[in-house]
Protein backbone atom coordinates (compact mmCIF):
# COMPACT_ATOMS: atom_id res chain seq x y z
CA UNK A 1 0.00 0.00 0.00
CA UNK A 2 2.88 2.34 0.87
CA UNK A 3 4.36 1.60 -2.19
CA UNK A 4 1.67 2.05 -4.66
CA UNK A 5 0.31 5.58 -3.00
CA UNK A 6 3.35 7.06 -3.60
CA UNK A 7 2.89 6.87 -7.55
CA UNK A 8 0.04 8.54 -9.52
CA UNK A 9 -1.98 7.13 -11.76
CA UNK A 10 -4.53 8.86 -14.21
CA UNK A 11 -6.68 7.08 -16.58
CA UNK A 12 -7.50 8.77 -19.66
CA UNK A 13 -11.22 8.15 -21.37
CA UNK A 14 -13.71 9.31 -23.80
CA UNK A 15 -16.62 8.91 -21.27
CA UNK A 16 -17.73 7.07 -18.06
CA UNK A 17 -21.06 5.88 -19.24
CA UNK A 18 -22.62 2.95 -21.80
CA UNK A 19 -19.80 1.46 -23.33
CA UNK A 20 -17.85 -1.65 -21.66
CA UNK A 21 -14.24 0.05 -21.80
CA UNK A 22 -15.75 2.84 -20.17
CA UNK A 23 -17.13 0.44 -17.58
CA UNK A 24 -14.00 -1.42 -17.22
CA UNK A 25 -12.18 1.91 -16.82
CA UNK A 26 -13.98 3.16 -13.59
CA UNK A 27 -14.16 -0.26 -12.28
CA UNK A 28 -10.54 -0.16 -12.94
CA UNK A 29 -10.31 3.34 -11.19
CA UNK A 30 -12.07 1.72 -8.32
CA UNK A 31 -9.47 -0.91 -7.91
CA UNK A 32 -6.32 0.98 -8.13
CA UNK A 33 -7.97 3.62 -5.25
CA UNK A 34 -8.00 0.08 -3.36
CA UNK A 35 -4.53 -0.86 -4.15
CA UNK A 36 -3.16 2.24 -2.76
CA UNK A 37 -2.45 4.72 -5.87
CA UNK A 38 -3.66 8.17 -6.63
CA UNK A 39 -5.61 7.81 -8.95
CA UNK A 40 -7.26 10.73 -11.60
CA UNK A 41 -9.24 10.67 -14.66
CA UNK A 42 -8.72 12.84 -17.91
CA UNK A 43 -12.72 12.24 -19.10
CA UNK A 44 -13.80 13.84 -22.73
CA UNK A 45 -17.14 13.92 -22.54
CA UNK A 46 -19.74 15.13 -19.93
CA UNK A 47 -21.23 11.30 -19.62
CA UNK A 48 -20.40 9.97 -16.05
CA UNK A 49 -22.88 7.37 -15.08
CA UNK A 50 -20.34 4.69 -13.62
CA UNK A 51 -18.87 4.86 -10.00
CA UNK A 52 -15.71 5.85 -9.81
CA UNK A 53 -12.74 7.14 -8.10
CA UNK A 54 -10.19 9.75 -8.12
CA UNK A 55 -9.90 13.10 -9.03
CA UNK A 56 -12.16 13.55 -12.27
CA UNK A 57 -11.36 16.52 -15.02
CA UNK A 58 -14.46 16.53 -16.87
CA UNK A 59 -13.48 18.34 -19.75
CA UNK A 60 -17.12 17.72 -21.77
CA UNK A 61 -18.27 21.00 -19.40
CA UNK A 62 -19.45 24.21 -21.37
CA UNK A 63 -18.63 23.02 -24.90
CA UNK A 64 -18.86 25.60 -27.54
CA UNK A 65 -22.03 24.78 -30.40
CA UNK A 66 -19.13 25.40 -33.01
CA UNK A 67 -16.82 22.38 -33.86
CA UNK A 68 -13.83 23.92 -34.54
CA UNK A 69 -13.75 25.92 -31.53
CA UNK A 70 -14.48 22.23 -29.34
CA UNK A 71 -11.74 21.08 -30.50
CA UNK A 72 -9.37 23.64 -30.27
CA UNK A 73 -10.65 24.08 -26.43
CA UNK A 74 -11.03 20.67 -25.56
CA UNK A 75 -7.03 20.05 -27.06
CA UNK A 76 -5.94 22.93 -24.32
CA UNK A 77 -7.80 21.65 -21.70
CA UNK A 78 -6.40 18.18 -21.89
CA UNK A 79 -3.07 19.52 -22.07
CA UNK A 80 -3.77 21.66 -19.11
CA UNK A 81 -5.22 18.49 -17.30
CA UNK A 82 -2.53 15.74 -18.01
CA UNK A 83 0.00 18.43 -16.68
CA UNK A 84 -2.23 18.86 -13.87
CA UNK A 85 -1.97 15.47 -12.80
CA UNK A 86 1.47 15.04 -13.12
CA UNK A 87 0.72 11.49 -12.87
CA UNK A 88 3.59 8.28 -12.54
CA UNK A 89 1.99 6.89 -15.37
CA UNK A 90 -0.99 8.02 -17.49
CA UNK A 91 -3.30 4.74 -19.41
CA UNK A 92 -5.16 5.56 -22.30
CA UNK A 93 -8.80 3.90 -22.62
CA UNK A 94 -9.78 6.04 -25.91
CA UNK A 95 -10.86 5.24 -29.14
CA UNK A 96 -7.99 6.58 -31.11
CA UNK A 97 -8.64 6.54 -34.99
CA UNK A 98 -8.66 10.56 -35.51
CA UNK A 99 -5.26 11.34 -37.05
CA UNK A 100 -4.57 14.46 -37.03
CA UNK A 101 -5.63 15.03 -33.46
CA UNK A 102 -3.44 11.86 -31.59
CA UNK A 103 -0.25 13.61 -33.82
CA UNK A 104 -0.63 16.57 -31.87
CA UNK A 105 -1.30 14.54 -28.26
CA UNK A 106 1.29 12.82 -28.90
CA UNK A 107 3.75 15.85 -30.39
CA UNK A 108 2.48 18.43 -27.51
CA UNK A 109 1.05 16.76 -24.88
CA UNK A 110 1.83 12.27 -24.45
CA UNK A 111 5.05 11.63 -22.31
CA UNK A 112 5.55 8.31 -24.31
CA UNK A 113 7.62 6.57 -21.66
CA UNK A 114 4.92 7.45 -19.27
CA UNK A 115 1.66 5.88 -21.77
CA UNK A 116 0.08 2.76 -21.44
CA UNK A 117 -2.15 2.39 -24.60
CA UNK A 118 -5.10 0.28 -24.00
CA UNK A 119 -6.50 -2.21 -27.07
CA UNK A 120 -9.94 -3.16 -26.46
CA UNK A 121 -10.91 -4.45 -30.10
CA UNK A 122 -9.63 -6.82 -32.68
CA UNK A 123 -10.39 -4.11 -34.78
CA UNK A 124 -7.09 -2.16 -33.87
CA UNK A 125 -7.51 0.87 -35.86
CA UNK A 126 -10.04 1.85 -33.53
CA UNK A 127 -6.70 2.60 -31.24
CA UNK A 128 -4.21 2.95 -33.58
CA UNK A 129 -3.82 5.16 -36.51
CA UNK A 130 -2.31 4.63 -39.59
CA UNK A 131 0.69 5.38 -40.85
CA UNK A 132 4.68 4.64 -39.26
CA UNK A 133 4.34 7.59 -36.88
CA UNK A 134 2.17 5.86 -34.69
CA UNK A 135 4.26 2.15 -34.93
CA UNK A 136 7.08 4.07 -33.78
CA UNK A 137 5.37 6.21 -31.18
CA UNK A 138 3.17 3.70 -29.68
CA UNK A 139 6.51 1.03 -29.39
CA UNK A 140 8.29 3.96 -27.42
CA UNK A 141 5.60 4.18 -25.15
CA UNK A 142 5.70 2.39 -21.45
CA UNK A 143 3.18 -0.75 -22.61
CA UNK A 144 0.76 -1.74 -25.25
CA UNK A 145 -1.93 -3.71 -23.24
CA UNK A 146 -4.22 -6.27 -24.97
CA UNK A 147 -6.94 -7.04 -23.14
CA UNK A 148 -6.85 -10.85 -25.26
CA UNK A 149 -4.26 -12.68 -26.34
CA UNK A 150 -5.77 -12.90 -30.24
CA UNK A 151 -5.43 -9.05 -29.86
CA UNK A 152 -1.87 -8.97 -28.69
CA UNK A 153 -0.74 -11.92 -31.26
CA UNK A 154 -2.07 -9.77 -33.88
CA UNK A 155 -0.11 -6.46 -32.64
CA UNK A 156 3.26 -8.52 -32.45
CA UNK A 157 2.45 -9.83 -36.15
CA UNK A 158 0.91 -6.40 -38.04
CA UNK A 159 2.31 -3.90 -36.14
CA UNK A 160 5.67 -5.45 -35.46
CA UNK A 161 5.57 -3.93 -31.19
CA UNK A 162 8.24 -5.26 -29.14
CA UNK A 163 6.17 -3.54 -25.68
CA UNK A 164 3.07 -5.14 -25.70
CA UNK A 165 1.69 -7.38 -22.39
CA UNK A 166 -1.72 -9.18 -22.52
CA UNK A 167 -3.82 -8.45 -19.43
CA UNK A 168 -7.15 -9.11 -19.79
CA UNK A 169 -10.05 -7.71 -18.58
CA UNK A 170 -11.93 -8.42 -14.89
CA UNK A 171 -14.93 -9.10 -13.35
CA UNK A 172 -15.16 -6.62 -9.95
CA UNK A 173 -17.29 -7.66 -6.92
CA UNK A 174 -20.62 -5.49 -7.22
CA UNK A 175 -21.92 -4.28 -4.02
CA UNK A 176 -25.25 -5.58 -3.21
CA UNK A 177 -28.51 -3.23 -4.10
CA UNK A 178 -32.11 -3.54 -2.69
CA UNK A 179 -33.99 -6.03 -4.63
CA UNK A 180 -36.06 -4.89 -7.86
CA UNK A 181 -39.20 -4.99 -8.95
CA UNK A 182 -38.65 -5.70 -11.91
CA UNK A 183 -40.95 -8.51 -13.57
CA UNK A 184 -39.05 -10.76 -16.20
CA UNK A 185 -40.56 -12.90 -18.40
CA UNK A 186 -41.48 -16.87 -17.42
CA UNK A 187 -38.75 -18.13 -19.60
CA UNK A 188 -36.32 -16.12 -22.03
CA UNK A 189 -32.34 -15.56 -23.40
CA UNK A 190 -30.47 -12.74 -23.33
CA UNK A 191 -28.31 -10.55 -25.00
CA UNK A 192 -26.40 -7.41 -24.40
CA UNK A 193 -25.16 -4.25 -26.19
CA UNK A 194 -25.11 -1.38 -28.20
CA UNK A 195 -27.47 -1.65 -30.89
CA UNK A 196 -25.22 -1.14 -33.75
CA UNK A 197 -26.00 -3.70 -36.10
CA UNK A 198 -21.98 -3.52 -38.17
CA UNK A 199 -20.71 -5.39 -34.99
CA UNK A 200 -23.20 -6.82 -32.69
CA UNK A 201 -25.16 -7.90 -35.36
CA UNK A 202 -28.21 -7.56 -33.59
CA UNK A 203 -30.38 -7.75 -37.30
CA UNK A 204 -29.06 -11.43 -37.85
CA UNK A 205 -29.40 -12.14 -34.50
CA UNK A 206 -33.44 -11.15 -34.23
CA UNK A 207 -33.73 -13.37 -37.69
CA UNK A 208 -31.72 -16.53 -36.04
CA UNK A 209 -34.20 -16.45 -33.64
CA UNK A 210 -37.27 -16.66 -36.02
CA UNK A 211 -35.74 -19.49 -37.84
CA UNK A 212 -35.50 -21.11 -34.19
CA UNK A 213 -38.19 -23.09 -32.57
CA UNK A 214 -37.43 -20.70 -29.15
CA UNK A 215 -40.66 -19.01 -30.26
CA UNK A 216 -42.86 -22.20 -30.87
CA UNK A 217 -41.16 -23.16 -27.11
CA UNK A 218 -42.47 -19.71 -25.36
CA UNK A 219 -38.71 -18.40 -24.86
CA UNK A 220 -38.34 -15.01 -25.41
CA UNK A 221 -35.20 -12.68 -27.08
CA UNK A 222 -34.41 -10.01 -24.76
CA UNK A 223 -32.14 -6.96 -26.57
CA UNK A 224 -30.85 -5.06 -23.51
CA UNK A 225 -28.58 -1.85 -24.75
CA UNK A 226 -29.44 1.42 -26.78
CA UNK A 227 -27.91 2.61 -29.86
CA UNK A 228 -28.19 4.30 -33.43
CA UNK A 229 -30.23 1.44 -35.21
CA UNK A 230 -32.83 0.96 -32.46
CA UNK A 231 -35.80 2.10 -35.02
CA UNK A 232 -34.13 -0.38 -37.81
CA UNK A 233 -34.21 -3.43 -35.17
CA UNK A 234 -37.85 -2.31 -34.35
CA UNK A 235 -39.05 -2.31 -37.80
CA UNK A 236 -37.42 -5.31 -37.99
CA UNK A 237 -39.39 -7.15 -34.95
CA UNK A 238 -42.58 -6.02 -36.73
CA UNK A 239 -41.56 -6.96 -40.20
CA UNK A 240 -41.04 -10.96 -38.67
CA UNK A 241 -44.15 -10.51 -36.62
CA UNK A 242 -41.94 -11.14 -33.40
CA UNK A 243 -43.26 -7.98 -31.11
CA UNK A 244 -44.76 -10.66 -28.67
CA UNK A 245 -41.58 -12.37 -28.92
CA UNK A 246 -38.42 -10.44 -29.21
CA UNK A 247 -38.24 -6.87 -27.12
CA UNK A 248 -35.86 -4.11 -26.92
CA UNK A 249 -35.59 -3.07 -23.66
CA UNK A 250 -33.32 -0.04 -23.72
CA UNK A 251 -30.52 0.91 -21.21
CA UNK A 252 -31.70 -0.87 -18.01
CA UNK A 253 -30.07 -0.06 -14.93
CA UNK A 254 -30.19 -3.61 -13.92
CA UNK A 255 -28.29 -5.94 -16.25
CA UNK A 256 -27.18 -8.49 -14.15
CA UNK A 257 -30.98 -9.09 -12.75
CA UNK A 258 -31.54 -9.44 -16.76
CA UNK A 259 -28.84 -11.84 -17.01
CA UNK A 260 -28.90 -13.23 -14.08
CA UNK A 261 -32.77 -14.72 -14.78
CA UNK A 262 -32.00 -15.66 -18.37
CA UNK A 263 -31.63 -19.23 -19.31
CA UNK A 264 -28.90 -18.12 -21.29
CA UNK A 265 -26.65 -14.90 -22.65
CA UNK A 266 -26.04 -14.81 -26.52
CA UNK A 267 -23.35 -13.13 -28.48
CA UNK A 268 -23.51 -12.53 -31.90
CA UNK A 269 -21.05 -9.99 -32.68
CA UNK A 270 -19.04 -9.63 -36.09
CA UNK A 271 -16.01 -8.87 -33.91
CA UNK A 272 -14.75 -8.00 -30.58
CA UNK A 273 -11.99 -7.39 -27.85
CA UNK A 274 -12.49 -9.40 -24.34
CA UNK A 275 -16.60 -9.32 -23.98
CA UNK A 276 -17.10 -8.44 -20.37
CA UNK A 277 -20.94 -9.11 -21.22
CA UNK A 278 -19.28 -13.30 -20.89
CA UNK A 279 -17.76 -12.62 -18.29
CA UNK A 280 -20.61 -11.01 -16.22
CA UNK A 281 -23.22 -14.02 -17.07
CA UNK A 282 -20.62 -16.43 -16.15
CA UNK A 283 -21.08 -14.19 -12.50
CA UNK A 284 -24.52 -15.05 -12.40
CA UNK A 285 -24.31 -18.48 -13.33
CA UNK A 286 -25.38 -18.12 -16.70
CA UNK A 287 -24.58 -19.95 -19.79
CA UNK A 288 -23.35 -18.52 -22.51
CA UNK A 289 -23.52 -18.78 -26.63
CA UNK A 290 -20.97 -17.22 -28.49
CA UNK A 291 -19.44 -16.84 -32.06
CA UNK A 292 -15.61 -18.02 -32.16
CA UNK A 293 -15.03 -14.19 -33.90
CA UNK A 294 -11.81 -12.25 -33.15
CA UNK A 295 -11.01 -12.40 -30.09
CA UNK A 296 -12.23 -12.88 -26.71
CA UNK A 297 -14.79 -15.97 -26.76
CA UNK A 298 -12.54 -18.36 -27.13
CA UNK A 299 -10.27 -17.80 -24.12
CA UNK A 300 -13.25 -17.45 -21.94
CA UNK A 301 -15.80 -20.15 -23.32
CA UNK A 302 -14.69 -23.76 -22.90
CA UNK A 303 -17.22 -25.97 -25.57
CA UNK A 304 -20.12 -27.53 -24.02
CA UNK A 305 -18.17 -26.94 -20.65
CA UNK A 306 -19.71 -23.23 -19.44
CA UNK A 307 -21.40 -22.59 -23.00
CA UNK A 308 -21.42 -23.21 -26.55
CA UNK A 309 -18.47 -21.83 -28.92
CA UNK A 310 -20.21 -21.27 -32.50
CA UNK A 311 -17.88 -21.45 -35.84
CA UNK A 312 -17.76 -17.41 -36.06
CA UNK A 313 -20.29 -16.08 -38.30
CA UNK A 314 -22.24 -19.69 -39.20
CA UNK A 315 -25.47 -18.50 -38.02
CA UNK A 316 -27.13 -21.60 -39.05
CA UNK A 317 -25.14 -23.37 -36.46
CA UNK A 318 -25.74 -20.55 -34.24
CA UNK A 319 -29.43 -21.03 -34.45
CA UNK A 320 -28.44 -24.88 -33.76
CA UNK A 321 -26.55 -23.76 -30.59
CA UNK A 322 -29.29 -21.86 -29.05
CA UNK A 323 -32.04 -25.15 -29.61
CA UNK A 324 -29.61 -27.52 -27.91
CA UNK A 325 -28.73 -25.17 -25.26
CA UNK A 326 -32.64 -25.53 -24.37
CA UNK A 327 -33.56 -29.27 -25.28
CA UNK A 328 -30.22 -31.07 -24.51
CA UNK A 329 -31.13 -30.50 -20.15
CA UNK A 330 -28.06 -32.76 -19.43
CA UNK A 331 -25.60 -30.39 -21.52
CA UNK A 332 -27.78 -26.94 -20.41
CA UNK A 333 -26.90 -28.22 -16.60
CA UNK A 334 -23.47 -28.83 -16.98
CA UNK A 335 -22.71 -25.86 -18.81
CA UNK A 336 -24.48 -24.04 -15.62
CA UNK A 337 -22.59 -25.92 -12.96
CA UNK A 338 -19.27 -24.61 -14.80
CA UNK A 339 -19.76 -21.29 -14.76
CA UNK A 340 -18.51 -19.50 -11.86
CA UNK A 341 -15.48 -21.96 -11.77
CA UNK A 342 -14.89 -21.28 -15.31
CA UNK A 343 -14.39 -17.24 -14.95
CA UNK A 344 -12.08 -17.19 -11.39
CA UNK A 345 -9.14 -16.54 -13.34
CA UNK A 346 -10.82 -13.02 -14.50
CA UNK A 347 -11.96 -11.93 -10.89
CA UNK A 348 -10.22 -8.59 -9.83
CA UNK A 349 -7.53 -10.00 -7.17
CA UNK A 350 -5.18 -11.67 -9.70
CA UNK A 351 -5.58 -9.40 -12.69
CA UNK A 352 -4.62 -6.15 -10.64
CA UNK A 353 -1.52 -7.90 -9.50
CA UNK A 354 -0.67 -7.62 -13.26
CA UNK A 355 -1.50 -4.46 -13.97
CA UNK A 356 0.81 -3.49 -10.02
CA UNK A 357 3.75 -5.20 -11.62
CA UNK A 358 3.40 -3.32 -14.55
CA UNK A 359 3.04 0.00 -13.41
CA UNK A 360 6.13 -0.71 -10.90
CA UNK A 361 8.11 -1.96 -13.69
Amino acid sequence: MQQNSKKKICIIVDSLSIGGSEKQAAGFSNSLYKAGFDVAIICLKDEITYSYKGKLYNLGLRESPIKIIKQVRKFFAFKKAYTACNATVYIDFRIRSRTFMERLLHRFVFQSEKMIMMIHSFETSWHIPKGDFFKKTYNNTKAIVAVSKGIEEKLIEEYGFTNTVHIPNYSVATEKTQATTTTFPENYIVAVGRLENDIKQFDRLIETYKASNLAEKNIQLLILGDGNDKELLQHLIEKLALTSHVKLMGFVENVSEYVKNAKYLVLSSRVEGFPMVLIEALKQQTPVISFDCKSGPSEIIEDKINGLLVEDQNFVKLKDAMILLVENLELYTKCKQNTVSSMKKFTEKPIIQQWIHLINT
